[in-house]
């Protein structure tokens, strides 16, 4: 079983939308001893911050927020966005290549989604296998 696992923006939303399935989830893999990372760009995406944001914000006490990106990092992500086969729904987000980028580098294959399929087409230019849950 993995030590981490990553959540998207679509995770966070899910907790601000008070989803009862995700927080079990949430409980579940905290009991387990595993980490929920919470990929810094994330969080920014996500954040608005005053009284309506409370419970994100506790929520977020019980994450790791990894900041900790370098610029190869960026490029990775970059270039991962310039070879992956996404969906022409909309243009390359490079959230969602740093929430795979965030994956690799805390060896995980668990990622909590959104957009699953975005991330898979992301984690498949890196040859990463990826198990997303959708929420």
């Amino acid at each position: 079983m993995t030590a981490h696992v990553v959540y998207d923006s679509g995770a966070l939303i899910a907790v601000e939308r008070g989803s009862a399935k995700f927080r079990y989830l949430h409980r579940t893999w905290r009991a387990a001893g595993i980490t929920p990372v919470v990929p810094g760009p994330v969080l920014a995406q996500v954040w608005r911050g005053g009284a309506r944001q409370y419970a994100l914000a506790e929520f977020l006490k019980q994450c790791r927020v990894h900041v900790a990106y370098t610029v190869d990092d960026y490029r990775r992500a970059g270039w991962m966005l310039g070879h992956a086969d996404l969906p022409n729904k909309q243009r390359p987000d490079a959230v969602d290549a740093l929430v795979v980028l965030t994956a690799v580098l805390h060896h995980t294959d668990t990622v909590v989604t959104s957009d699953p399929a975005d991330v898979a087409a992301c984690a498949a230019t890196l040859d990463w296998k990826l198990d997303p849950v959708v929420v």
